[in-house]
């Protein structure tokens, strides 16, 4: 079974897993830096498609989504309960 993410990658190197439900802005824009995209390339997600998402209405950063996906199994989607 596959699971899919999406990541927002920026110029600049920062990048927001937007599983993370938090509002993206890239650092230099407002926010402090945000590098999601290491951590899931080692935590065994790979890189499926990329697609251009054009600049944020400055000179110097462009963006891109990143699609990417991991192969799980069953167990991965059994939600943990605790004892009552």
């Amino acid at each position: 079974m596959k699971r899919y993410r999406y990541v927002i990658v920026c110029s600049n190197g920062c990048s927001q897993d937007l599983a993370n439900n938090r509002e993206f802005a890239p650092y230099g824009l407002g926010s402090r830096p945000v590098f999601d995209l290491p951590a899931l390339l080692d935590a065994g997600w790979t890189p499926v498609r990329e697609t251009p998402m054009g600049g944020s209405g400055n000179e110097w950063a462009s963006f891109a989504l990143l699609l990417l996906e991991r192969d799980t199994t069953v167990e991965d989607y059994v939600a943990e309960v605790s004892p009552a």
